[in-house]
């Protein structure tokens, strides 16, 4: 099964900058179980209950940073899920 996961950054200012990626499920045969696996892979992350955070290139997936990202400042290094939504798109390189 295919999805699109569609994720977003925020960055201290409270701008949000896009992306999403079509991935291909392997061993999970509904949506749900992969926003579940995002959550115990990156559960150390977890900032508020109501928002999956998780950090892209540690899975290969695009960031959605903003060019002056300040990784030092007050920005976090973090990506919220907004979406997984099961799709017939391509997906992208890699398996989950």
């Amino acid at each position: 099964m295919n999805v699109e996961v569609s994720y977003l950054y925020r960055d201290a200012s409270n701008y949000k900058q896009y992306e999403s990626v079509v991935v291909k499920l392997v061993d999970v045969d509904k949506p749900e179980g992969l926003e579940s696996l995002l959550r115990e892979q990156f559960a150390d992350l977890q900032v508020w209950p109501d928002v999956l955070h998780f950090r892209p290139e540690g899975l290969g997936w695009p960031t959605a940073y903003f060019e002056d990202h300040d990784e030092g400042g007050d920005d976090l290094e973090l990506h919220e899920i907004e979406s997984i939504v099961a799709t017939k798109k391509a997906p992208f390189d890699h398996l989950l």
